[in-house]
């Protein structure tokens, strides 16, 4: 059954190692390694050779990596053994991505006083004022789908009580073992729900960044960079909505399975399939569209126009801290998706507040 264990390994090492390996590639065409360049820069040949170096010393460690967890699953038995071997691949793969990103940010901001100047020195700033009048993202009314779920679940549960045994598995293997079970109650039988109650809050407060998040135009070609945004900004509100559906639907799964067992080979290809499922679709997703929509439509020449050059707003590339910005949410440098101005006290308190619930349900689970 360690193949289980491998096969689970491949399917979400791969995509994830693929992503960081070549995110440099996914940035917009105006950041180069967290620092600020023309769009003329980040498709010279220098600054190509250095993404391609990145990206085939990040495949090289990550197929080491990889080995050596294969190697490790396949040599272990037990749920403890393997979940240690996993989660050495995983701290691996953020060390190795932390410190080559870090490497090459210093390696790009030492480069970019050297670079060919441009036609101008001038940096210009574009915004469209009708942006907001747009739609940018799903309605959170399709949420109420999700609550109604959460919702008819619980009552179903609470209604049938006496049904579900007194002892209720909680937790199995990568082999379909229980490892841990806990003594029926009240708030046993109710945790997946307040776990989609969770999620569907966060989720909620996914999709609002995203419509919300700090505007971001091209000076370059305004018109197409903000067709870009909008169209980014839908799809991963779309992605936020159907993934948090899926999630719904497994928590789903794993209440009615305290009522009506089902077969482990269910529960464990449900469990496996939807977070793969989540993974692969982010991976298409940054693939296909890019950090701010920068794949979508792309010009065949990059524009000299220097963006604007607010390197100083961002720490080390990738945190951002800016305090004459009151925007809480804004477009990652490093990465796909968004990050919090960290010089807004509300950026601060949500994310704290994200953290004590994270915390709480884990001192629950124990």
């Amino acid at each position: 059954m360690q193949i289980v264990s491998a096969f689970i390994l491949i399917l979400l090492f791969a995509p994830i190692s693929i992503m960081l390996a070549f995110m440099p590639y996914l940035t917009r065409e105006t950041v180069s390694f967290g620092v600020s360049v023309s769009e003329e820069h980040y498709r010279s040949d220098l600054l190509r050779g250095m993404r391609k170096t990145f990206a085939s010393i990040s495949c090289i460690i990550y197929g080491i990596l990889f080995i050596i967890g294969l190697i490790g699953l396949l040599n272990t038995t037990g749920e403890l053994g393997q979940g240690i071997t996993l989660g050495v691949c995983i701290i691996g793969m953020i060390l190795v991505s932390t410190i080559l990103n870090l490497i090459f940010y210093f390696k790009m901001k030492q480069l970019k006083p050297s670079l060919p100047p441009g036609p101008t020195n001038k940096t210009f700033i574009a915004v469209d004022t009708n942006f907001r009048r747009q739609k940018l993202a799903v309605s959170n009314k399709w949420f109420l789908i999700h609550f109604a779920i959460t919702v008819i679940c619980a009552i179903f549960v609470f209604a049938n009580y006496d049904r579900i045994p007194d002892t209720i598995a909680m937790k199995f293997d990568f082999q379909g073992n229980v490892v841990r079970t806990a003594a029926k109650s009240m708030w046993t039988v109710l945790f997946p729900s307040i776990m989609q109650l969770i999620m569907i809050l966060m989720f909620l407060l996914i999709n609002r960044s995203i419509s919300s998040s700090k505007q971001q135009v091209h000076a370059a070609n305004p018109e197409q960079s903000v067709r870009q945004n909008i169209i980014f900004r839908r799809r991963w509100s779309m992605f936020t909505l159907i993934s948090s559906f899926a999630m719904i639907i497994l928590f789903t799964l794993i209440q009615f399975n305290m009522m009506y067992p089902q077969s482990i080979e269910i529960i464990m290809f449900v469990s496996v399939l939807i977070p793969i499922f989540i993974v692969l679709f982010a991976l298409v997703l940054s693939i296909t569209t890019g950090q701010g929509g920068s794949r979508i439509g792309r010009s065949k020449v990059g524009s000299p126009i220097q963006p604007v050059n607010d390197d100083a707003y961002w720490k080390l590339g990738v945190v951002y801290f800016n305090p004459q910005d009151p925007a809480i949410w804004v477009e990652k440098r490093s990465g796909i998706g968004w990050t919090v101005n960290f010089a807004n006290p509300k950026g601060w308190l949500m994310l704290i507040g994200i953290i004590v619930i994270i915390v709480a349900v884990s001192f629950y689970k124990g």
